[in-house]
Protein backbone atom coordinates (compact mmCIF):
# COMPACT_ATOMS: atom_id res chain seq x y z
CA UNK A 1 0.00 0.00 0.00
CA UNK A 2 2.73 2.31 0.94
CA UNK A 3 4.55 1.68 -2.34
CA UNK A 4 1.41 2.40 -4.32
CA UNK A 5 0.98 5.74 -2.54
CA UNK A 6 4.56 6.65 -3.28
CA UNK A 7 4.12 5.73 -6.94
CA UNK A 8 0.92 7.75 -7.12
CA UNK A 9 2.66 10.77 -5.60
CA UNK A 10 5.57 10.34 -8.00
CA UNK A 11 3.22 10.13 -11.00
CA UNK A 12 1.39 13.30 -9.96
CA UNK A 13 4.71 15.11 -9.52
CA UNK A 14 5.76 14.06 -13.01
CA UNK A 15 2.50 15.41 -14.42
CA UNK A 16 2.95 18.66 -12.50
CA UNK A 17 6.55 19.04 -13.69
CA UNK A 18 5.52 18.36 -17.29
CA UNK A 19 2.79 20.96 -16.96
CA UNK A 20 5.24 23.54 -15.57
CA UNK A 21 7.86 22.78 -18.19
CA UNK A 22 5.38 23.29 -21.02
CA UNK A 23 4.28 26.75 -19.71
CA UNK A 24 7.59 28.40 -18.84
CA UNK A 25 8.57 31.66 -20.58
CA UNK A 26 6.55 34.04 -22.78
CA UNK A 27 4.62 33.13 -25.87
CA UNK A 28 4.74 35.26 -29.01
CA UNK A 29 1.33 36.84 -28.36
CA UNK A 30 2.26 37.74 -24.79
CA UNK A 31 5.47 39.35 -26.01
CA UNK A 32 3.64 41.35 -28.70
CA UNK A 33 1.05 42.56 -26.19
CA UNK A 34 3.75 43.62 -23.72
CA UNK A 35 5.63 45.50 -26.46
CA UNK A 36 2.40 47.24 -27.56
CA UNK A 37 1.68 48.41 -24.01
CA UNK A 38 5.26 49.66 -23.63
CA UNK A 39 5.18 51.57 -26.95
CA UNK A 40 1.83 53.21 -26.15
CA UNK A 41 3.15 54.26 -22.73
CA UNK A 42 6.37 55.72 -24.16
CA UNK A 43 4.60 57.59 -26.95
CA UNK A 44 2.12 59.03 -24.45
CA UNK A 45 4.98 60.22 -22.27
CA UNK A 46 6.78 61.77 -25.24
CA UNK A 47 3.62 63.63 -26.30
CA UNK A 48 3.27 65.02 -22.79
CA UNK A 49 6.84 66.37 -22.99
CA UNK A 50 6.23 67.93 -26.43
CA UNK A 51 2.96 69.55 -25.35
CA UNK A 52 4.63 70.80 -22.16
CA UNK A 53 7.41 72.43 -24.18
CA UNK A 54 4.85 74.06 -26.48
CA UNK A 55 2.86 75.42 -23.52
CA UNK A 56 6.05 76.76 -21.97
CA UNK A 57 6.75 78.72 -25.15
CA UNK A 58 3.12 79.91 -25.24
CA UNK A 59 3.41 81.25 -21.71
CA UNK A 60 6.70 83.02 -22.50
CA UNK A 61 5.26 84.73 -25.59
CA UNK A 62 2.05 85.60 -23.72
CA UNK A 63 3.94 87.17 -20.80
CA UNK A 64 6.20 89.20 -23.07
CA UNK A 65 3.24 90.42 -25.16
CA UNK A 66 1.51 91.49 -21.94
CA UNK A 67 4.59 93.47 -20.88
CA UNK A 68 4.80 95.19 -24.26
CA UNK A 69 1.08 96.08 -24.26
CA UNK A 70 1.37 97.35 -20.69
CA UNK A 71 4.30 99.60 -21.65
CA UNK A 72 2.19 101.31 -24.33
CA UNK A 73 -0.90 101.41 -22.11
CA UNK A 74 1.00 103.10 -19.27
CA UNK A 75 2.42 105.71 -21.64
CA UNK A 76 -1.07 106.58 -22.90
CA UNK A 77 -2.59 106.50 -19.40
CA UNK A 78 0.10 108.87 -18.17
CA UNK A 79 -1.06 111.63 -20.53
CA UNK A 80 -3.92 113.87 -19.37
CA UNK A 81 -7.32 112.83 -20.72
CA UNK A 82 -8.12 116.33 -22.02
CA UNK A 83 -5.01 116.50 -24.23
CA UNK A 84 -3.80 114.45 -27.18
CA UNK A 85 0.01 114.59 -27.23
CA UNK A 86 2.13 112.32 -29.38
CA UNK A 87 4.30 110.31 -27.00
CA UNK A 88 7.48 108.37 -27.61
CA UNK A 89 8.65 105.02 -26.30
CA UNK A 90 11.99 103.34 -26.95
CA UNK A 91 12.42 99.60 -27.45
CA UNK A 92 15.62 97.62 -26.81
CA UNK A 93 17.21 98.09 -30.27
CA UNK A 94 16.81 101.23 -29.56
CA UNK A 95 14.06 102.45 -31.88
CA UNK A 96 12.05 105.50 -30.90
CA UNK A 97 8.40 104.71 -31.57
CA UNK A 98 5.57 107.28 -31.55
CA UNK A 99 2.24 106.84 -29.75
CA UNK A 100 -0.77 108.88 -30.88
CA UNK A 101 -3.10 109.57 -27.92
CA UNK A 102 -5.93 111.18 -29.90
CA UNK A 103 -9.22 109.26 -30.23
CA UNK A 104 -9.13 106.78 -33.12
CA UNK A 105 -6.84 103.96 -34.06
CA UNK A 106 -7.16 100.27 -34.78
CA UNK A 107 -10.54 98.73 -35.51
CA UNK A 108 -12.25 96.77 -32.77
CA UNK A 109 -14.10 93.45 -32.90
CA UNK A 110 -17.60 93.05 -31.46
CA UNK A 111 -16.10 91.86 -28.14
CA UNK A 112 -13.93 95.00 -27.87
CA UNK A 113 -10.59 93.40 -28.76
CA UNK A 114 -8.36 94.96 -31.40
CA UNK A 115 -9.04 93.48 -34.83
CA UNK A 116 -5.66 92.79 -36.42
CA UNK A 117 -7.27 92.12 -39.80
CA UNK A 118 -9.36 95.33 -39.97
CA UNK A 119 -6.60 97.85 -40.72
CA UNK A 120 -3.27 97.39 -42.37
CA UNK A 121 -0.25 97.93 -40.18
CA UNK A 122 1.12 100.50 -42.64
CA UNK A 123 -1.91 102.83 -42.38
CA UNK A 124 -2.00 102.53 -38.57
CA UNK A 125 1.76 103.05 -38.30
CA UNK A 126 1.55 106.18 -40.45
CA UNK A 127 -0.98 107.58 -37.96
CA UNK A 128 1.01 106.31 -34.94
CA UNK A 129 -1.63 103.79 -33.79
CA UNK A 130 0.62 100.79 -34.48
CA UNK A 131 4.25 99.90 -33.80
CA UNK A 132 6.63 97.00 -34.24
CA UNK A 133 8.17 96.81 -30.78
CA UNK A 134 11.39 94.79 -30.45
CA UNK A 135 12.06 92.87 -27.23
CA UNK A 136 15.59 91.72 -26.55
CA UNK A 137 16.18 88.45 -24.76
CA UNK A 138 19.08 86.26 -23.74
CA UNK A 139 21.99 85.68 -26.12
CA UNK A 140 21.02 88.66 -28.28
CA UNK A 141 17.70 87.17 -29.42
CA UNK A 142 15.29 89.87 -30.59
CA UNK A 143 11.56 89.27 -30.86
CA UNK A 144 9.20 91.54 -32.78
CA UNK A 145 5.73 92.35 -31.38
CA UNK A 146 2.94 93.98 -33.39
CA UNK A 147 1.27 96.47 -31.01
CA UNK A 148 -1.95 98.28 -31.95
CA UNK A 149 -4.29 100.47 -29.95
CA UNK A 150 -7.63 102.19 -30.10
CA UNK A 151 -8.70 105.24 -28.10
CA UNK A 152 -12.36 106.13 -27.67
CA UNK A 153 -13.47 109.47 -26.22
CA UNK A 154 -15.81 109.20 -23.24
CA UNK A 155 -17.33 112.65 -23.40
CA UNK A 156 -14.98 115.43 -22.34
CA UNK A 157 -13.88 113.75 -19.15
CA UNK A 158 -12.08 110.60 -20.29
CA UNK A 159 -10.87 108.03 -22.79
CA UNK A 160 -11.23 104.27 -23.08
CA UNK A 161 -7.85 102.87 -24.15
CA UNK A 162 -7.54 99.38 -25.67
CA UNK A 163 -4.05 98.06 -26.44
CA UNK A 164 -3.27 94.68 -28.06
CA UNK A 165 0.06 93.02 -28.73
CA UNK A 166 0.94 89.84 -30.57
CA UNK A 167 3.96 88.16 -32.03
CA UNK A 168 3.24 88.18 -35.80
CA UNK A 169 4.95 84.85 -36.56
CA UNK A 170 3.11 82.92 -33.83
CA UNK A 171 -0.23 84.61 -34.61
CA UNK A 172 -0.06 83.40 -38.21
CA UNK A 173 0.28 79.75 -37.17
CA UNK A 174 -2.54 77.38 -36.35
CA UNK A 175 -2.96 74.29 -34.21
CA UNK A 176 -1.35 73.95 -30.80
CA UNK A 177 1.13 76.75 -31.51
CA UNK A 178 -1.52 79.46 -32.07
CA UNK A 179 -1.35 82.23 -29.47
CA UNK A 180 -4.11 84.82 -29.38
CA UNK A 181 -3.17 88.51 -29.04
CA UNK A 182 -3.03 89.99 -25.54
CA UNK A 183 -5.53 92.82 -24.98
CA UNK A 184 -5.44 95.33 -22.12
CA UNK A 185 -7.96 98.10 -21.40
CA UNK A 186 -8.10 101.09 -19.10
CA UNK A 187 -10.03 104.29 -18.67
CA UNK A 188 -8.07 107.51 -18.51
CA UNK A 189 -9.93 110.36 -16.84
CA UNK A 190 -9.25 113.81 -15.49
Amino acid sequence: MRVQQMLAIGESMKKTNKFKAANTGFGLMELLLAMFVLVVGLLGGMMMVIIGMSRNNTNRVDTTATNVAQTVLEQIAGAPANSNPTLAVTDCVPNTLNINTAPGGAGLKANGDVDFSANTAASLNANNYQMNYMMCGNNGIQTNYDVRWNIQALGTWGKLVTVSARQPFVASQSGISFIAPVTLRTIVSM
